[in-house]
């Protein structure tokens, strides 16, 4: 006796909506990325004159090199280059968090021994090994401390600034006290070719990260 086997034809369609749904989702998050990434660029922002100093100081690491460290007693700041006044402080930990208003402090006096340099590098080392996480908020109170002065800072520099140049005084800039650091940095700003037609306000705004995996 023979068997027939007779053939059946499927008809199958290909569903393509899942695949779909993953690019739809996947546009969303590049568009998000890409405008994000964008408001950082605009709020990192230079003047040219600015721009082009970082550049110079970023390209002479080996004149001048400024590390800040974060250590498990505290965050270290060390410079070197042969153009580099050695610098090797430990700013302690205080009840348990990084002082980064200390190291703004040194950051300042270092700015007025260096006017015309704009690089810094942030080392991040995992004190504990079975740390995964890195603590980009600590890392951002340390960018803040190196790239910029605080608006009053700011305003007392121009204070002192103009006393330099022996400039007439507003009453409410009369009142302002100027510290011996930030008299000392506005009259090293404006005695540095560079430093002079740069952003008073900035102190090291090129800053790496250096050690993140």
């Amino acid at each position: 006796m023979r068997v027939f086997h007779r053939e059946e034809h499927l008809d199958t369609e290909l569903n393509i909506v899942p695949i779909i749904d993953c690019f739809v989702m996947l546009i969303c998050f590049l568009l998000f990325t890409a405008a994000f990434t964008q408001l950082v660029f605009l709020e990192a922002k230079m003047t040219s004159n600015t721009a082009a100093a970082a550049q110079k100081s970023r390209s002479e690491l080996d004149q001048f090199r400024l590390v800040i460290t974060f250590e498990e007693q505290g965050l270290r700041l060390s410079t070197t280059g042969s153009a580099a006044k050695k610098v090797n402080i430990l700013v302690p930990m205080t009840g348990g968090n990084y002082d980064f208003k200390t190291l703004h402090g040194h950051l300042i006096n270092l700015k007025a021994e260096h006017p015309e340099r704009y690089s810094a590098d942030i080392e991040f080392k995992m004190v504990n090994k079975q740390q995964s996480a890195v603590d980009y908020e600590k890392i951002t109170s340390a960018i803040d401390a190196a790239r910029h002065l605080s608006d009053e800072e700011y305003s007392v520099l121009r204070v002192a600034q103009k006393k330099v140049n022996k400039l007439e005084l507003k009453d409410s800039e009369k009142e302002k006290v100027v510290p011996e650091e930030m008299d000392k940095l506005a009259k090293s700003l404006l005695g540095n070719q560079v430093s002079a037609n740069a952003d008073q306000k900035l102190l090291f705004p090129d800053v790496a990260l250096v050690g993140l995996d």
